[in-house]
């Protein structure tokens, strides 16, 4: 299997044991997910454990694209057959990561914005996947979450010249190649190496390598990694939508109707789109402890964007 960045490079990353990874309780649920005999009594009581995951899986377990009976209440071995004990498993990968690494090693590294777009971006990915499928909203959660955590791995494991890049004059459609100058990988490279050392599918591990410019990845037009890695730029914008300061606000909104598909500017969709990603992204702020803010209703804010006098 082709690898994202040098193998040698990588595995210097990890002996430094500086890159983020899960660990506690969440760790022993992944390798329990991968086993062949597990147990899902003693699953279920490891999950029962951990408030936040539980949580999580028993909504999505309540989702209208999975549950179509009575709701769930409780995680019992039935809701982690629904989900899928590979859903599981990076549900507690992206959680562990997001509520362990918020340290500030990396003086210009901005961790509070990072976690803000971050959590945001895999709440509109989800929401995504539950509106268009190709992926199952839990995953996509998840490889929302995961799409940047290059750019963690930089700042922790590389913290001065890290900070030292994000200080010069580097514009952000440069930026990539400038951290492949100094590092010999960029940090969409790292995440897919990262994701991958993690036991994700190459499908997702493809998809987040390209989401920043999917119309320039080379995938073919009809493949379900560009469809996906497609799924992630526009969760992207969803998400800066949801982190813009109210000045930048409509000029945000205004990039995510001219991201392209899957919501290809369908100006109701937008609307649906980031008025259940807003909800989503505070109820999660609330749980894993990141800074949001209340948002007026997108149908305004999409209103005051049509007023706009013309240039």
């Amino acid at each position: 299997m082709a690898n994202f960045i040098d193998p040698i490079d990588f595995e210097a990353l990890k002996q430094d044991d500086t890159l983020p990874s899960p660990s506690g309780v969440r760790l022993n649920i992944m390798r329990m997910c991968r086993q062949e005999d597990v147990s899902l009594p003693e699953l279920v009581t490891q999950i029962q454990t951990d408030p936040v995951l539980a949580g999580r899986i028993i909504k999505i377990g309540n989702g209208a694209s999975i549950n179509k009976g009575r709701p769930i209440v409780a995680i019992s071995k039935d809701v982690l057959l629904m989900i899928g004990l590979h859903a599981v498993r990076q549900l507690a990968l992206a959680i562990s990561l997001t509520t362990e690494r918020r340290d500030d090693g990396c003086p210009g590294f901005d961790y509070a914005a990072f976690w803000a777009r971050t959590v945001a971006m895999a709440c509109a990915s989800q929401a995504l996947a539950d509106y268009y499928g190709d992926a199952p909203p839990s995953e996509m959660f998840a490889s929302g979450l995961l799409a940047n955590i290059g750019r963690l791995g930089l700042a922790s494991a590389r913290p001065d010249a890290y900070s030292a890049l994000l200080g010069e004059d580097v514009g952000p459609e440069q930026f990539r190649a400038a951290e492949k100058a100094r590092f010999g990988y960029d940090h969409l490279e790292l995440a897919a190496a990262m994701m991958q050392d993690w036991d994700i599918p190459r499908l997702f591990c493809e998809a987040v390598l390209h989401h920043e410019v999917p119309e320039q990845s080379g995938l073919h037009d009809e493949s379900r990694q560009l469809r996906l890695a497609q799924m992630l730029h526009v969760a992207g914008a969803v998400a800066d939508y949801c982190v813009a300061a109210e000045p930048n606000r409509l000029a945000a909104l205004q990039a995510l109707l001219d991201a392209g598909l899957p919501l290809a500017g369908e100006v109701d969709h937008v609307i649906a789109i980031c008025d259940r990603t807003v909800r989503d992204w505070i109820e999660w702020g609330s749980m894993v402890k990141i800074a949001t803010h209340p948002m007026p209703p997108t149908r305004d804010v999409m209103q005051q964007l049509l007023e706009q006098p013309p240039e």
